[in-house]
């Protein structure tokens, strides 16, 4: 299963425009709905993707030039990001539409590519520790900040919550080890969107979603959880598409008048529809 840079980073895009594309969705932009933001729509978010390609593309030949053991491999890779970041900015005028995906993609992009060098096979397991062990350093970073400079950090100070940061630590393991798993079983039954969305409420059920927090508060992220994980364990069992368009379409409205989004886990189903797409 070897892949080219250039093969990799069109199913990344790909996967952030399927994303945008599903609709309905808990707050998120779609294409049917801005959700709960007022300063972006689906088209901010294909400007955005169209211009992250060259940024995945340059992550696959960054894990494929570098040694993924040297303890700089991780700090480069941010400053990629970085550079990501700034392109994303001048394609949507300043409105931070895809930030945490260049964190993540870029992580899993990188170690895929790694991974390459090793296999033509990649074991999901061992991607999901190859990770763990490169994002190592975000645990120091986590437990030594001092500015709390941003919302992820805030909420960790004020919640313990660790957020994209903690997800990077856990190797992305509920996506490359339950997310994944799930979304082939719900295509055997439902057509892919649908299955996005049903996946989308049990990603909402149990992140601890530093979106909702900053949008809302801790007590609105935790009556969320809880409202998600009985809408998946209905939906799941009964599998009818018009019912889980219609509960996610509900739960759309209800964050919209509550101004919160699901910004975190939409970052998940971008990661595991990537994937999705490489298996």
């Amino acid at each position: 299963m070897k892949m080219s840079n250039k093969e990799v980073a069109k199913l990344a895009t790909k996967a952030l425009l399927y994303e945008v594309s599903i609709s309905p969705k808990a707050g998120l932009v779609s294409r049917l709905s801005n959700g709960s933001h007022k300063d972006m729509d689906f088209f901010t978010f294909i400007d955005s993707a169209l211009s992250l390609d060259e940024y995945f593309s340059e992550c696959f030949v960054y894990g494929q030039e570098n040694d993924f053991y040297s303890p700089n491999f991780f700090k480069n890779l941010r400053d990629l990001g970085k550079k990501a970041e700034k392109e994303m900015y001048k394609a949507t005028n300043g409105i931070n539409t895809h930030k945490g995906t260049i964190f993540s993609m870029g992580i899993l992009i990188s170690v895929l590519s790694s991974y390459f060098k090793e296999t033509d096979e990649v074991d999901l397991k061992v991607l999901s520790n190859k990770i763990k062990n490169m994002c190592s350093p975000l645990l120091n970073e986590l437990e030594n900040t001092n500015d709390f400079s941003t919302y992820g950090e805030k909420v960790f100070k004020n919640y313990h919550l660790t957020g994209a940061r903690g997800l990077a630590l856990s190797g992305y393991n509920v996506v490359l080890l339950d997310g994944i798993n799930k979304l082939k079983e719900f295509t055997k039954i439902l057509d892919f969107e649908t299955s996005c969305i049903l996946l989308l409420f049990y990603y909402i059920s149990i992140l601890d979603d530093t979106n909702i927090v900053n949008r809302a508060n801790f007590e609105t992220l935790k009556e969320i959880q809880i409202l998600c994980k009985n809408l998946y364990e209905e939906n799941s069992k009964f599998s009818s598409k018009e019912k889980i368009r219609n509960e996610m379409s509900k739960l759309n409205d209800i964050f919209i008048e509550k101004n919160v989004s699901a910004g975190g886990s939409a970052d998940l189903l971008i990661l595991t529809i990537f994937i999705y797409f490489i298996k």
